[in-house]
């Protein structure tokens, strides 16, 4: 579901590379569907191709993600990382929780895919084995701990991608609303942090309302 505008694209532009991507599996679009009737901030289709993309190439074995909602992006990186991978993801919302496995469950996922209950700070705080990629779509206000937390997991080699790390443009704003404030400095501060890391290479991509994309080198 698209819950804004593209942050940089105009309209037209977003809209002609919408229709670059391949028609959704039945499951997918009727989670998008789920999703927007309910005004649930899943990724969006073309973040979602991206994440396959990026799973498909790395290969990863231990995939982490933090912010389940529905369980969307977890089934796209299952899929693509493959039935050896296994994937932790990580949802403070006991009925989020219960919705995800099901859909999980209906992928034909369970065995691969582990819905865990709980902050995403305090069960990342927990993992101890190397993480392959980490997927971090959650409480944006949480994105320098996040960071802090996950790079010293993070296998060399391995791949972080984050969504949302244009906010809706206003990173890039003088003036940004009283409202959204704590979630743009943070957003600023992890965007600094990530392309700035010694051990890093990030960039942040234009795509949908933002993502960033790190390779650990170091």
């Amino acid at each position: 579901m698209k819950d804004a505008a593209d942050a940089i694209l105009r309209a037209e532009q977003a809209a002609y590379l919408e229709a670059l991507e391949p028609p959704r599996d039945p499951l997918l679009a009727k989670m998008e569907a789920h999703a927007a009737e309910r005004r649930m901030p899943i990724s969006d289709p073309e973040v979602a191709s991206f994440l396959a993309v990026t799973a498909r190439a790395s290969q990863p074995r231990f995939v982490v993600e933090l912010g389940t909602n529905i369980g969307y992006g977890a089934i796209v990186l299952a899929r693509a990382a493959g039935a050896a991978a296994k994937v932790l993801t990580i949802e403070l919302s006991h009925e989020l929780c219960e919705i995800a496995r099901g859909y999980v469950a209906e992928a034909g996922l369970t065995a691969q895919v582990e819905v865990r209950q709980g902050s995403a700070i305090a069960e990342l705080e927990k993992v101890t084995q190397p993480i392959d990629l980490v997927y971090i779509d959650c409480v944006k206000e949480d994105y320098p701990r996040y960071l802090e937390l996950a790079l010293p997991r993070l296998a060399k080699g391995g791949v972080l991608v984050a969504d949302n790390v244009l906010w809706r443009g206003l990173v890039a704003h003088e003036n940004v609303p009283s409202s959204e404030r704590v979630r743009v400095e943070a957003i600023r501060t992890f965007n600094l942090a990530l392309v700035s890391h010694p051990d890093m290479r990030a960039v942040v991509l234009p795509l949908g309302d933002g993502v960033a994309y790190a390779v650990k080198t170091g």
